[in-house]
């Protein structure tokens, strides 16, 4: 009876757990069985051969492992994998079981960290994240496999050094002695703890309220799983810190990453009892709109930092622009060991106020409403590409520690070739996002789960050997000299090569580096390759072609720049088989070259023409070789001026929807009708030739435009007096607001010590004040415009160069405008007679450049002179008449028999020829809408020459104009 009893209990748990049972989470992917074939199987051809396989994905080249999909409803796991199993070409079968992570840190606010791990805690989209967890699983990071301590440098504005959550990861200099003023380490830097102060060169690198730099190192490294705070990407990290408070000069750049740069040498000579262990640097700032080329140094930095193991990072403008058109530091720099970082949001949606570009910026993180350290041992959300960029940064460093032997071992043999390897890696695994196409190198957004999963699946590949260079023998024509770099598992080494075009290789086994072959002959051609192998695994480099030295030839690397004082600065690579070296140059237009010969690989060209564009070319001379000049380069003098050649500040862009400058007139000497302009900044360089003398009085008029409603806008117009290349608070020319409905009005008088030469003026309009100066850093509403003005003294007292005429039949007023004259102050005399008769003249004396006559229409049978008076001594006069309809001003023709131009057609060069008994004339080029392109004075001689082969193919004009009024107009066309 007990028995039975017992059955029967027995069989009543049962019925009643099997619900239970059932409803247990499976622990495995239903229709996903993970299959491994051996060596000898392709996996893709048996997965074709079974019809059942819906798609399949490889997970590892190494171990032949693919992940293989199926319609569960119509197959059973246990089904297949025993059917799988008894395949001879399978190794293994099983089921794709779930993985608890075992590294999701314990940081209480872990969770506000959406970026690492996303299931829509502020409303963004589940999944739009880093998948650092993933990568966790492998390394929370620290320490490389050699056991180097990993150090990341991030130039910032300081951190709060007691934090709670960083103060455990800051990097410290050990070797320095705190508070006794003394430079312990001999690194240069005194008292140099925790980093260095670029901004004040001393050893304060706390923020002092800032939170940027700490949120970007909290991001990068605050201390993980110590159930406090927040988690970095690397929980172990230790975070060096040089502070430049982000206005720092170009020079504080250089600065800020050499201390970087040599802790690592240090570190390196000294074999990590020195210095430190960096790897990566962040740079989250940058300088909007630079221009790479005029920051050769600060660029050429991170070719330095590469070549020692350091990857660097540099976040993109805050600014929707496309950093190839308009311009960026530092991301567009063109170093291999430079990742730029853009921003997306929340929603994987590209954030708009970053910036973009297909060459330079390479991907995109996360920068928007990023939780992380605060300054005063708080947290918070933090905005911009400033908090994306720590994001790939960290994730460098993680991978630096990747416990991965392969790699360890080319961490040793090669850093520069380690850190292109992360880069590689970074980059390769992306996830895409279809709102970054065409706007970023790779068009995806970091995966750090992915990346690091991406490193340990080539664990187990042979590295072929890296840094692979071959050079001609120095001073030698006759050998080559070959290096690399090589990992402990490659091992023997074979070197061969050929003749470039042959067939046949020379190998020399067991070859270690440097290796030299020597007895070739004088420039020839040769193929080299390495060989080798981790085991059974067969590597092999590139080919690379190189040529023995004695060739005569143009040194390829041969360069000009333009130097102060109206000179050149040639420089080129000296040849084995040079004697001496031509350089012939010459202005463009002209024809008779000017040659200078040396017999060094630099020369330097003095004595040439202020702000003229030269034409050079190259030669090279040999023993038994002259070779012709080579292609032609061409380059600007200086002495252009300040306009054009100081480095002015960049404005942020403006919003100019509703409001902007629609026209600026200053003086009548120039009328510029521009419009709104992109990012409501314009600049629009030099529209009049004619000085601006010290002492001149010159009125302006800017007239605002709207969409919408008339504003009251104001205006701020400053000029560099001084051409230093800034706008100081004492540079103010004019200011004001205008009045609704209408323009703002106001004089500019040049200060008596203005320097001359070509400047630049700069017109503010904002609304409703004017705030952050001639360079708001903060962008507002309205429009800023630049534009270059001539400054310069003049002999006599020029009269006004034009003159405009309008009758009032209503009134029965004639008003007379005037430009402005070269002639000091703002006096002038007017005068007028019947045209054809010797009565006396009516003179009127006015202080501006305007006058209005009652009762006379002069543009029907009278006469009209103007001067200027300088010192109450009146200058020569200018006579104007007019079309009776008071249409335009005509100048006194010149007759046409007088003046002439050629070749027309003209292709290169056009020549306008003139008698000599012609006052002074001075010529112009101008566009067929008017824009004038150049402006040429003509000095003693009787002729003047225009290039015009870099404009496009139509229609010109050019334009004679006399001292003594008359003018002539003649039209050229432009043919390629």
């Amino acid at each position: 009876m007990y028995l039975r009893l017992s059955v029967a209990l027995g069989f009543l748990l049962l019925l009643f757990t099997a619900p239970a049972l059932t409803a247990q989470q499976l622990d495995y992917r239903q229709g996903e069985l993970i299959v491994q074939f051996s060596p000898d199987v392709d996996g893709k051809t048996w997965i074709v051969q079974h019809p059942e396989i819906d798609d399949w994905r490889l997970l590892g080249r190494t171990m032949n492992t693919y992940l293989v999909y199926f319609d569960h409803d119509r197959f059973g796991e246990r089904h297949l994998r025993e059917r799988y199993w008894r395949d001879a070409g399978v190794v293994n079968v099983q089921l794709n079981h779930l993985v608890e992570m075992r590294r999701r840190p314990n940081d209480q606010r872990y969770n506000d960290q959406w970026y690492f791990r996303n299931v829509g805690q502020i409303g963004g989209v589940t999944g739009a994240d880093i998948a650092a967890e993933l990568a966790w699983d492998t390394t929370t990071g620290g320490l490389t496999g050699a056991g180097d301590t990993i150090v990341i440098c991030v130039i910032d504005a300081g951190i709060d050094l007691d934090h709670e959550d960083l103060v455990d990861n800051t990097w410290i200099n050990r070797d320095e002695i705190p508070g006794n003023g003394m430079d312990d380490d001999n690194n240069g830097y005194a008292d140099d703890v925790f980093g260095w102060n670029t901004a004040n060169n001393n050893n304060n690198v706390d923020a002092g309220g800032d939170s940027h730099g700490s949120a970007v190192s909290g991001i990068i490294g605050a201390r993980g799983d110590n159930s406090i705070g927040i988690a970095g990407i690397n929980w172990t990290v230790k975070v060096m810190q040089v502070r430049n408070n982000f206005n720092s000069s170009e020079s504080e750049v250089v600065e800020a990453y050499s201390y970087a740069l040599d802790a690592r040498k240090d570190y390196d000579a000294s074999g990590g009892t020195a210095g430190a262990y960096v790897v990566a640097t962040n740079a989250s700032w940058g300088r909007n709109r630079g221009q790479a080329d005029e920051s050769p140094i600060w660029c050429a930095l991170y070719d330095s930092l590469g070549r020692r193991g350091i990857l660097n990072m540099g976040a993109a403008a805050n600014i929707n622009l496309d950093v190839e058109v308009e311009g960026d530091l530092p991301t567009t720099c063109p170093s291999e060991y430079l990742i730029g970082v853009s921003s997306v949001t929340t929603f994987d949606e590209r954030e708009n106020g970053s910036a973009f570009g297909a060459v330079s910026i390479d991907l995109s993180a996360y920068g928007r409403d990023v939780f992380s350290l605060q300054y005063g041992n708080t947290y918070g959300n933090e905005t911009g590409t400033s908090f994306a960029t720590p994001m790939v940064t960290g994730a460098a460093g993680l991978l630096f520690s990747a416990p991965c032997d392969r790699f360890q071992q080319l961490l040793r043999a090669d850093p520069p070739a380690a850190a292109l390897f992360v880069r590689e890696v970074i980059l390769s695994t992306t996830r895409q996002n279809a709102d970054l196409a065409g706007l970023t190198v790779t068009e995806g957004v970091l995966d750090l789960g992915a990346a690091m999963t991406e490193m340990m699946s080539r664990c187990d590949d042979c590295l072929p050997p890296t840094s692979f260079t071959v050079q001609p023998v120095t001073d030698s024509p006759n050998g080559l000299v070959i290096d690399w770099r090589a990992i402990e598992d490659v091992e023997p080494i074979t070197l061969r090569y050929r003749l470039t075009g042959t067939e046949d290789w020379t190998s020399v086994a067991n070859a270690t580096a440097p290796f030299l072959i020597e007895e070739l002959p004088t420039c020839t051609s040769y193929d080299v390759q390495l060989l080798g192998a981790c085991e059974q695994d067969e590597v092999a480099t590139e080919i690379i072609t190189a040529s023995t030295d004695g060739c005569c030839v143009i040194p390829e690397d041969f360069r000009v720049e333009a130097l102060s004082d109206q000179r050149f600065f040639a420089s080129w690579t000296d040849l084995l088989a040079a004697r001496r070296y031509r350089v012939r140059y010459r202005p463009v237009g002209t024809m008779v070259w000017d040659t200078s010969i040396t017999t060094q690989s630099i020369l330097i060209i003095s004595g040439l023409e202020a702000c003229t564009e030269y034409e050079l070319e190259f030669s090279t001379d040999c023993d038994t070789t002259v070779l012709a000049f080579g292609d032609r380069q061409q380059l600007l003098s200086t002495g252009c001026g300040a306009c054009v050649e100081e480095d002015y500040c960049q404005p942020v862009p403006f919003d100019n929807n509703r409001e902007w400058i629609q026209s600026v007139n200053l003086a009548n000497l120039f009328n510029n009708n521009s419009g709104a302009n992109g990012n409501g900044y314009g600049d629009f360089g030099e529209r009049s030739s004619q000085l601006l003398v010290p002492g001149g009085v010159y009125p302006i008029t800017v007239t605002p435009g709207f969409s919408e409603n008339e504003e009251s806008e104001a205006f701020r117009v400053y000029v560099d007096w001084n051409q230093d290349g800034f706008f100081s608070s004492n540079e103010v020319a004019a200011e004001g607001n205008n009045p609704l409905g209408g323009s703002f009005e106001q004089e500019i008088v040049v200060p008596q010590n203005a320097d001359p030469g070509l400047t630049r003026m700069r017109i503010v309009m904002q609304y409703p004040t004017i705030r952050g100066g001639a360079c708001p850093n903060i962008s507002g509403e309205g429009e800023i415009e630049d534009y270059c003005i001539r400054v310069g003294a003049v002999d006599g007292c020029p009269p006004p160069r034009n003159l405009t005429a309008s009758f009032d039949e209503d009134n029965g007023t004639t008003t007379l405008v005037w430009s402005a004259s070269a002639a000091p102050g703002s006096e002038y005399v007017a005068r007028y007679r019947l045209r054809g008769t010797t009565d006396a003249w009516t003179e009127l004396s006015v202080s501006t450049n305007q006058v209005v006559i009652a009762g006379l229409n002069l543009c029907a049978a009278y006469e009209v002179e103007v001067a200027s008076q300088c010192d109450e001594a009146v200058g020569e006069f200018r006579l104007f008449r007019f079309m009776d309809d008071c249409t335009f001003t005509r100048d006194l023709a010149l007759n046409p028999s007088s003046w002439s131009l050629g070749p027309n057609p003209a292709v290169d060069q056009l020549t306008v020829s003139w008698r000599h008994d012609l006052l002074r004339p001075e010529c112009y080029l101008y566009a067929p809408d008017g824009r004038l392109l150049n402006f040429l004075p003509g000095g003693e001689t009787d002729r003047i020459a225009f290039r015009v082969d870099a404009l496009p193919a139509g229609l010109y004009f050019v334009r004679l104009l006399t001292a003594d009024g008359r003018s002539g107009v003649r039209k050229v066309v432009v043919k390629k």
